[in-house]
């Protein structure tokens, strides 16, 4: 992210101490309401037109229980079976801006500002979560059984069902944007080049990222940790304690820009930002342009069901089936 969004993320960033709840927080769960209710859908061809149905901006992405979720500022809930024509859902946190999403356990998982989580079994009906903070939360990655969400002042939280979450100590106090998880366990990023890594979520240390540029979004693949973030900063690390980072150019010496998301679908990155930029890249290395057809801010990426779905400002949506054609 850019000036733009420091300023965005800036005015979202008082909250209280985490430090001052109790660890462990539990709620008794209510009965997560089942709809029968059909989505409605049209289906698209070669790369695909899109409708997110909002004119508000989409902050994140995911795909899991055979359905995209999208989720963004207002409160707004997204939802589709082929990444082309998303339904507007109900999330009943309509005053909220929602930050990520994970999916994991047959649940999925929004997270947002004032501590927000939000849970859901089918997209369609929500239930609200204690989070045990009010800190903007960011960004949510699920693995080895463990649901991890990230935010403010060096906020992290656990939970093995999504939902009761526990507090974890990362050692800083620095905003974490994003988290991903890899072989060797969960890797957080956010402001400064600070990265924190975890093998079992629990026990968090500082890792050695090479770079001061903000950081927004974190994966693995073949083994490989990758994180992007401001001035189109690209780092690499096989042991996630230390990284090698640097900016990054395309094919062509074009400088990246701010990169905002990162995926790895199991043979190649791909990777958005500011300006419609989109990237492909096998190894993370070297970049290739991909066009997008729009000039909104990418905010992040997905891909399931043989789709790939970015989001961004003004509720855009693309979809590819190959992530180099995209619709318009």
């Amino acid at each position: 992210m850019g000036p733009t969004d420091t300023v965005r993320r800036s005015a979202r960033s008082t909250g209280a101490d985490l430090g001052r709840r109790p660890d462990t927080l539990r709620i008794a769960r209510g009965a997560l309401l089942a709809a029968g209710l059909a989505m409605t859908l049209a289906a698209c061809g070669g790369g695909g037109g899109n409708s997110s149905n909002s004119d508000r901006t989409l902050s994140a992405v995911a795909f899991g229980n055979g359905i995209f979720v999208a989720a963004g500022k207002g409160g707004r809930i997204q939802t589709s079976t082929d990444g082309s024509k998303f339904v507007l859902r109900t999330s009943n946190v309509e005053r909220t801006t929602l930050n990520g999403v994970g999916v994991g356990l047959g649940l999925v998982v929004v997270v947002g500002d004032a501590g927000t989580i939000i849970t859901s079994t089918d997209g369609i009906a929500w239930q609200a979560e204690v989070s045990g903070t009010d800190v903007s939360l960011q960004a949510i990655s699920f693995a080895a059984g463990t649901f991890v969400a990230v935010g403010y002042q060096g906020t992290i939280l656990t939970s093995s069902d999504g939902h009761a979450w526990t507090a974890r100590s990362s050692g800083t106090a620095t905003a974490l944007h994003g988290v991903g998880a890899g072989p060797a366990g969960f890797v957080a990023v956010g402001d400064d080049g600070v990265v924190v890594t975890s093998a079992d979520a629990t026990t968090w240390t500082a890792a050695v990222s090479n770079t001061v540029d903000t950081l927004y979004a974190v994966t693995s693949g073949d083994g490989v940790y990758v994180f992007v973030g401001a001035n189109g900063v690209v780092g690499h690390a096989t042991d996630p304690h230390t990284w090698t980072a640097a900016p990054q150019t395309t094919t062509g010496n074009q400088v990246l820009t701010t990169l905002q998301g990162i995926l790895f679908d199991g043979s190649q990155f791909v990777i958005v930002g500011f300006s419609g930029t989109i990237y492909t890249s096998p190894d993370a290395m070297t970049f290739t342009v991909r066009t997008s057809n729009i000039t909104n801010d990418l905010r992040a990426v997905t891909f399931g069901n043989g789709r790939y779905v970015v989001v961004g400002v003004d509720g855009v949506v693309r979809s590819s089936a190959d992530a180099v054609t995209w619709g318009k």
